[in-house]
């Protein structure tokens, strides 16, 4: 008797979280291929393969051809039965072959001849090892989810992924991938983009319990593929079946058993910096859900509701002041329902319409109160932060031949933007008292800015797949519109702070008050363009070339609708190699390259494009205009000069962008290697080399033109370019060609000037990245699992990317590091996201049939710290405080003053299964996050200069210098229920 030897396991491991991430990144569908062989490993030609899925009916039928290849692409995820026919020989039968997210399934049918024993299949021919895929991540289903403690956002599922880390706290810690910033990755949903655009950072939050796959792309991505330079998250919702089921679950982490963070006191006063002692954090959100078929094998649905609270309470700093020891209260709360729903049209076997909306509306309330001496806290005043919105997306696939498949999709992604409050008539007033250097609020208004706005991202794409040989094609266009409107104002109109003189602290005297004025405002629009071709040719059977180009177009426009910023023609290679080392589709090497394009974020249109103004002036303080409100009279003698940093005027674009501005984009290097252990096991390495080649970034070039309007014959420039008058979109250590209309004697006329490299004195941009991964995975048998990594990667340069760590800044492009040349002195080093080790081990373990233990433990070594400071010489630079590289007037290189502690985390779940009847189902279940409750410290305080200082050139030393700023998430609790029926 011939017996099939590979288990189900085998393919329980190619689907599982360790599986290598497939190569197509936003397409939601999976597909089946392999070839009809007869029992002695010849090909059988001209046998007719049929699929079924088990849970649609969904059905389509192929036949093999002269070489016993066939195909079935375009395939929703799901489980299938896969029958072989041919007459002469016994019908070969695979019960359960599951197609993952944006998955190639690869299988042989071995058919034996009508007279031979009857074939006993026992499982089924699935390749652990994709041969053909040259991309690299992991894939993760919601199965697993309820196997493995991980906490419910796409953080979390991230970070699964070897060559992911934890970002800084000013974003979110989200998820850093291969050593891009956290403000370079892309999120998908049923192929729509999710992304946050206008800075990068982040995207919207659907109901998590949505979800019923993940896959985590690091990196090899296919020319379909872009506007990314970090990594993909792709996920895949659920769909209704033609069994009818409906359920509902509960989960909640109560702020009893949530473990506190330690706190950070001043070293001068002792007061706290960072208190933490009076945080409370109380979560818990409500699932209710049904799915089902609307006609039988037709038509199928999937709804979810999903309530939600969350409070979140905590304090802020403490100041010394003649009326005691002041601090501010914050509660926020957030009590909004998300929703979702699907639609699944099986209009025929070949085409198929899949219609996805949620909403993520919600609106935090934020209340601020005062408290002096620890006493209870008074006055509250209410602001609100209005977030998410409205997405929906149809997709439609159509299957015209055996050969030949198209789909189409059209999505909306919205995001809502606006800050507001009752008391934002009220301008915003802090006080300065010069003995601590600290900044108190009053208590008359709420909201720094006042901000309305909202993004909308409207998408096109057609998608189009041809197989010819050994070609299978894929080919397409892919169009964005992305809108932002923004109006963004100091709460009031403006902006007071006053200097305290607080030496006697019985008798503080006010004695000057600087006032600040910012609006901005507008819409604002891009448009992103691109098609691609993409070919995966069958070279040998033992070899596979991946080979595609994409060609990217990226617009940007200002309030005024004019194009400011147009990259076009910017061609990407996406190239790979798989080699089937011994043949047996068991073991592969691979290699590959790949250029990413990045487009301009929005933020740059509303900041440097918009008609911002943004202005400051110092006065004697003499009085008040309305004390209650801390309005004072600005009748005082200006104690210097006036600052404006822009005028409420829309700069023309060529005095904004270099003219010789090229693209953003990176470069990566992989090369693996994977092989099968055996049925339950497999194991893989790979080297990964990235490299940022070109950054656009706003810089200062007011020195260079002082030099080059001296030498062309306009004289002394330097009462108007002062060093900070203008600031253009440029590429760094490049030639540059930008316009002015502010020349001496030229009237307003526009006059181009051709600035050097050497000239503006500026160095390269860098971000370089290398890492090795091993990994090691075993799927779920019915009994256990595991997966467990071990990355070594270095992240180095002078520049993180769109974002900067170094000061919390989310301004895409705009963040200050370029603004000056002297910030960049000693600006080389490791850079934030650097963690030179890490180590990933998540599994679970069935103790009986009812009752599961899982298991997640986490382990990074420590962030590079580094020492900013006033520039000793660079009196521009040095006019940004404490952000140079230097300390005490020395160098101090980036990362060179060694690194936070290495940290771990250790998470646990147990779940069980309660028997309540015949098709339902009631699991409980406990999660305990950081078991250990570990609180090691993860970022610290970087300046090493007293802002208070009097001489920047001698400045004293910041006694808060070093104390932590963020540590570990400390221990707490998520208990859940879930019934289905």
């Amino acid at each position: 008797m011939y017996q099939i030897k590979r288990s189900a396991v085998a393919l329980a491991v190619a689907l599982s979280i360790g599986a290598t991430a497939p190569a197509l990144a936003n397409n939601t569908n999976g597909s089946i291929q392999g070839t009809s062989v007869q029992v002695n490993g010849n090909s059988l030609s001209n046998v007719t393969i049929t699929i079924e899925n088990l849970d649609t009916g969904l059905t389509r039928s192929v036949q093999s051809d002269e070489s016993g290849n066939f195909r079935f692409p375009l395939l929703p995820a799901g489980n299938y039965k896969v029958t072989a026919e041919k007459n002469g020989f016994r019908t070969t039968i695979q019960e359960s072959v599951k197609v993952g997210i944006s998955g190639k399934t690869n299988l042989d049918m071995r058919l034996a001849s009508d007279d031979v024993e009857r074939i006993e299949v026992t499982g089924t021919t699935i390749a652990m090892v994709d041969v053909t895929s040259s991309s690299t991540g992991i894939v993760v289903d919601s199965v697993t989810l309820d196997r493995v403690p991980v906490p419910r956002n796409l953080t979390s599922v991230a970070l699964l992924a070897p060559g992911t880390t934890q970002g800084d706290s000013a974003f979110g810690d989200l998820p850093s991938i291969g050593g891009a910033s956290v403000g370079e990755n892309g999120y998908y949903i049923n192929g729509l983009n999710i992304t946050n655009f206008r800075t990068g950072v982040g995207s919207s939050e659907p109901p998590f319990d949505m979800y019923e796959t993940f896959e985590v792309k690091t990196g090899g991505y296919s020319a379909e593929f872009g506007r990314v330079t970090g990594g993909v998250i792709n996920a895949k919702t659920k769909s209704g079946t033609n069994e009818f089921k409906a359920g509902a679950n509960f989960y909640w982490e109560p702020d009893a058993l949530r473990e506190q963070r330690d706190s950070s006191r001043n070293n001068v006063n002792g007061l706290y910096r960072i208190d933490n002692t009076q945080d409370e954090v109380d979560e818990w959100d409500v699932n209710v859900w049904a799915s089902g078929a609307l006609i039988e094998d037709k038509l199928f649905f999937y709804a979810l509701f999903n309530p939600r609270s969350a409070e979140n309470n905590y304090a802020g700093e403490q100041t010394s002041t003649a009326e005691g020891v002041l601090q501010n209260g914050y509660f926020e709360k957030d009590d909004d329902a998300f929703w979702v729903a699907k639609l699944d049209w099986y209009v025929t076997e070949n085409n198929i319409l899949e219609i996805t909306a949620f909403s993520d509306e919600r609106s935090t309330k934020i209340t601020t109160y005062d408290s002096v001496d620890g006493g209870n806290y008074t006055d509250g005043r209410v602001g609100y932060e209005d977030e998410g919105g409205l997405n929906y997306t149809a997709k439609w696939t159509s299957i015209i031949n055996d050969d030949f498949s198209i789909s189409a999709q059209y999505g909306i992604n919205k995001q809502d933007r606006t800050v507001r409050s009752e008391l934002d008539g009220n301008p915003v007033v802090y006080y300065r008292y010069d003995s601590t250097a600290a900044f108190v609020p009053t208590n008359t208004w709420a909201n720094f800015t006042a901000e309305q706005g909202d993004d909308e991202r409207e998408v096109i794409r057609l998608d189009a797949d041809w197989y010819s040989g050994d070609h299978s094609v894929r080919f397409g266009v892919d169009y964005e519109k992305l809108t932002s409107n923004s109006s963004t104002i100091n709460s009031g109109g403006a902006y007071y702070l006053y200097y305290v003189d607080d030496s006697d602290p019985s008798n503080e005297e006010i004695y000057q008050v600087r006032h600040r004025n910012y609006n901005v405002g507008g819409q604002f629009d891009s448009e992103n363009f691109a098609f691609y071709i993409q070919d995966q040719w069958q070279v040998t059977d033992t070899l596979v070339i991946n080979a595609g180009l994409r060609n990217d177009t990226f617009e940007n426009f200002n309030a005024d609708g004019d194009s400011f910023a147009k990259l076009d023609n910017q061609w990407a290679l996406r190239l790979g190699a798989v080699w089937d080392v011994f043949g047996d589709g068991e073991t592969k090497a691979w290699a590959s390259y790949g250029r990413y394009y990045l487009p301009i974020a929005a933020n740059t249109n509303i900041r440097l494009a918009g008609a911002e103004t943004y202005t400051q002036e110092y006065y004697e303080f003499d009085g008040f205009a309305d004390e209650a409100l801390g309005i004072p009279n600005l009748t005082g003698a200006k104690t210097q000069p006036d600052d404006v940093f822009a005028d409420g005027t829309a700069k023309s674009p060529d005095e904004i962008v270099d003219q010789n501005l090229d693209s953003m984009y990176s470069d990566e290097f992989i090369a693996g290697y994977q092989f099968q252990l055996n049925d339950e096991w497999s194991m893989s390495i790979q080297g990964t080399y990235r490299e940022l080649s070109t950054t656009i970034e706003d810089m200062a070039i007011d020195a260079a033109v002082i030099e080059w309007a001296a030498a062309n014959g306009y004289g002394d420039v330097s009462d108007i370019w002062d060093g900070f008058h203008q600031y253009v979109l440029t590429n760094p250590n490049s030639d540059m060609r930008i316009g002015t209309t502010e020349l001496p004697g030229t009237e307003g006329e526009l006059v181009y000037m051709d600035l050097s490299a050497e000239d503006l004195g500026y160095p390269d941009s860098i971000r370089k990245y290398g890492a090795v991964d091993f990994m090691w995975q075993r799927a779920w048998d019915g009994v256990w699992m595991l997966n467990a990594a071990y990355t070594w990667s270095h992240s180095w340069g002078n520049n993180e990317g769109y974002v900067r760590s170094d000061n919390g800044q989310d301004d895409a492009g705009l963040t200050t590091l370029f603004d000056q040349p002297g910030l960049l002195d000693g600006a080389y080093g490791d850079l934030p996201n650097d963690r030179r080790h890490q180590v990933k081990l998540y599994g679970a373990y069935a103790v009986t049939e009812d009752l599961t233990l899982g298991a997640n433990l986490q382990f990074w070594t420590g962030r590079p710290i580094n020492a900013f400071g006033y520039h000793p010489t660079d009196l521009f630079a040095q006019a940004y405080d404490s952000e140079s590289f230097f300390a005490g007037g020395e160098p101090a290189p980036r990362g060179s003053r060694g690194r936070t502690s290495s940290y771990y985390s250790v998470d646990v779940s147990a779940s069980y299964n309660i028997d309540i009847g015949e098709d339902q189902t009631l699991v409980v279940r406990a999660d305990i996050f950081n078991l250990f409750n570990n609180d090691r410290v993860t970022e610290v305080n970087e300046i090493y200069d007293d802002e208070s200082s009097a001489d920047p050139t001698n400045p004293d030393v910041n006694p808060n210098y070093g104390l932590p700023t963020a540590w570990q998430t400390p221990r707490y609790v998520r208990f859940s229920v879930n019934y289905s029926f």
